[in-house]
């Protein structure tokens, strides 16, 4: 039977609350972990499947919501709390941290309710429903607005490539896209590193993969060359584009990679100011724009989202004629994945670990 059961896990003793960079920090580690969790022995040796997560962390500690198929509701609460355990015992970042306690929010009973009920609704889409709503009952509040004001204008002055006018938007809101700007390099940072590890254990690419947090945002055109070792030579093209943001003046991004890398940023921070309700995603796509045209400096990737046909090395007969033309006229533009990482503004040096791309 699927349960869903929230577990709150308290930090140190010695810390007194969560600063808004540990809160991030603390929920990356433990969605990199439990996302290579499928499953935990439970009583008579039965396996546990993991089949969902959900973690909210905030000021005093964190909340996760795990989705079992367990064959009881104590074998559920065990296994929820032997995962967590394991998980923090190995995790050098999480020492001190505890469980508090592991609880069943969803009963057998209620589950089974809820999926009559749903009629055609699928099992898996009723079990994901219960767990959002376990998961907003038990989780604390995220930061206010005016919180997140604060921290954004805070980092702000980091983005020193660029003045705050470089945003098309009132003088208050210039500040916060800036910061914005800032924390979406950490996000966006966190998430490849992420998805690299999904990749590297799964031996996948992103083509067949599930679960990614921002590879998926690539061109889909080359998914199936997205894999772990493109994953972690991307992650320098994203980090040169990071210190060039923080320097006194602003270097264009040299690769196509670089390209890529900013507007991942760029969409991360619009994320982030929509979410945090300090502007519409409507109203940040112009506000950016300015920016945008003044941040690439010229260099084209946009065309690369307009390819509507997977650009495999094995296409079928009735498409290969088509995709052999696309690939020609996209290496005429320097746009052919295989160029990506190799600099267009004629000095040829790069990364050692590029060598082989």
């Amino acid at each position: 039977m699927d349960y869903a059961v929230t577990a709150e896990l308290e930090p140190p003793t010695k810390v007194v609350e969560l600063d808004a960079l540990q809160q991030e920090g603390i929920a990356a580690v433990l969605d990199r972990h439990l996302a290579l969790v499928e499953g935990v022995s439970g009583p008579g040796d039965a396996d546990i499947d993991v089949l969902d997560y959900r973690i909210t962390v905030h000021l005093t500690g964190a909340n996760v919501v795990l989705a079992l198929d367990a064959p009881s509701l104590l074998a559920a609460e065990d296994a929820a709390a032997s995962v967590l355990d394991e998980l923090i015992g190995e995790t050098e970042v999480l020492s001190g941290w505890s469980v508090a306690h592991s609880e069943v929010r969803i009963t057998e009973d209620e589950f089974n309710q809820r999926l009559a009920a749903a009629g055609e609704v699928s099992a898996d889409d009723a079990l994901e429903a219960a767990v959002e709503e376990a998961l907003e009952t038990s989780a604390e509040p995220a930061m206010d607005v005016e919180h997140w004001r604060a921290r954004l204008t805070d980092l702000a002055p980091q983005l020193r490539a660029f003045e705050a006018s470089a945003f098309g938007a009132e003088q208050d809101d210039q500040v916060v896209c800036a910061g914005a700007l800032i924390h979406a390099v950490r996000v966006v940072t966190d998430e490849i590193f992420y998805d690299e590890l999904a990749l590297a254990v799964n031996n996948a690419t992103v083509a067949d993969a599930v679960g990614l947090l921002v590879l998926e945002e690539l061109p889909p055109c080359y998914d199936h060359r997205y894999d772990a070792f493109f994953a972690r030579a991307f992650v320098l093209s994203a980090a040169a584009v990071a210190v060039r943001l923080t320097e006194s003046t602003w270097t264009p991004p040299r690769t196509v990679a670089e390209a890529l890398a900013l507007r991942l940023v760029i969409n991360e921070a619009r994320v982030v100011l929509e979410a945090a309700e300090l502007m519409t995603w409507e109203a940040s796509e112009s506000v950016f724009a300015g920016f945008a045209g003044r941040a690439f400096g010229g260099v084209d990737h946009d065309e690369l989202y307009e390819v509507d046909l997977p650009l495999a090395g094995e296409a079928e007969p009735e498409v290969a004629e088509q995709v052999t033309k696309l690939e020609t006229e996209l290496r005429a533009r320097g746009l052919a994945f295989d160029q990506w990482f190799t600099p267009r503004d004629g000095n040829p040096a790069r990364h050692p670990y590029l060598g082989s791309l």
